[in-house]
C-alpha cells in the first residue's frame, strides 16, 4: 500500500471516528491526567542563573537548584511519564494485537510488555532527543524513522525492544518524507495550538505558573486544562499515525 501524508491522516482519522469513545477514554486517563498533573503540580525546571558572573559558582548554584527540583518533583514526573507511555502501549495493543483484545485485556497485555516497550522508547529517545537539541529537524527525522518501534512490539510480538527499533529503521527507509511530514505536522500543531495556552497561563499566574505567588490559580488551572487537552490530542494523533504507517508498510504489496 502507498504511504503518503494524506493517506496516513485519512487512516488515522478513520480509526478515531470509528473508536472515538474508546480512544478518548484511554487518552483522558493516560494522556490528559498525567500531563495536567505535571502542569499544575510540578515547578519549572531550574536553569543557570545568568546574574551570577562566576562560571563555577553559576554551575554550582544550578546543580544545587536542580538537585532540589529532582528531590521535590523527580519521582512524580517519572511516574507521570510512565503512565503516559503505558497509555501509548494500550492504544497500540488495542489496534495492533492480532487478537484485537478488549480494553481490560489490552491493559493487562500492555502492562506485561511494558518493560520491553519502555526500553525501546528510552533507546529511541536518546538519539532523537540529541538531534532535536542540536538542530530540530534531525531529531524529528529520527523520530519518524523510529516511529514503528512501538507498534512492532505489539503487532509482531514477541519481538525484542532493540529488534523492533532496527526493524522500524528498515521499514521506513523508502517512505521517509511522508513519515517526516506526519511527525512535523503533529509537532507543529502541538506547538502552535498548545503554546498560546501556556503563555496565557504564565501571564495569568503573575510571577510564575505553579508557584505559591500565582496571581489567579483558578484561571491558571482552567487554561492549563486546555493546554493538557491539546497535548492529549497530539499524543493520540501521533499514536494513530504510527499505527496507520505500520499497517500500510506491513500490508502485502499489490
Amino acid at each position: 500500500m502507498r504511504v503518503t501524508l494524506a493517506a496516513l491522516f485519512a487512516d488515522g482519522w478513520a480509526m478515531f471516528r470509528r473508536d472515538a469513545d474508546l480512544l478518548l477514554r484511554v487518552a483522558g486517563l493516560f494522556f490528559f491526567l498525567p500531563t495536567y498533573a505535571l502542569l499544575l503540580l510540578v515547578g519549572p525546571l531550574p536553569m543557570p542563573d545568568d546574574a551570577i558572573a562566576d562560571t563555577t559558582m553559576r554551575a554550582q548554584a544550578w546543580m544545587t537548584a536542580l538537585d532540589g527540583w529532582v528531590g521535590d518533583y523527580g519521582l512524580g514526573s517519572v511516574g507521570a511519564y510512565a503512565i503516559t507511555y503505558l497509555g501509548l502501549a494500550v492504544v497500540f495493543c488495542l489496534f495492533l494485537d492480532p487478537e484485537r483484545p478488549p480494553l481490560g485485556q489490552a491493559l493487562r497485555r500492555a502492562a506485561l510488555r511494558f518493560p520491553r516497550f519502555i526500553l525501546a522508547m528510552i533507546v529511541v529517545s536518546i538519539p532523537a532527543g540529541a538531534g532535536m537539541y542540536i538542530l530540530l529537524l534531525p531529531g524529528l527525522w529520527l523520530m519518524s524513522r523510529f516511529m514503528l518501534a512501538g507498534p512492532l512490539l505489539f503487532a509482531e510480538a514477541p519481538i525484542g525492544a532493540i529488534a523492533s527499533i532496527g526493524r522500524s529503521w528498515r521499514m521506513t527507509r523508502r517512505v521517509q518524507l511522508p513519515l517526516l511530514g506526519a511527525i512535523v505536522t503533529v509537532y507543529l500543531a502541538a506547538i502552535l495550538v498548545g503554546q498560546p495556552f501556556m503563555l496565557f497561563a504564565h501571564w495569568l499566574g503573575g510571577s510564575g505558573v505553579g508557584t505559591e505567588a500565582a496571581g489567579n490559580p483558578v484561571a491558571v488551572a482552567i487554561v492549563e486544562a486546555f493546554a493538557a487537552g491539546v497535548a492529549m490530542l497530539t499524543q493520540l494523533a501521533g499514536a494513530l499515525l504510527a499505527i496507520a504507517a505500520y499497517r500500510r508498510l506491513s500490508a502485502p504489496a499489490r
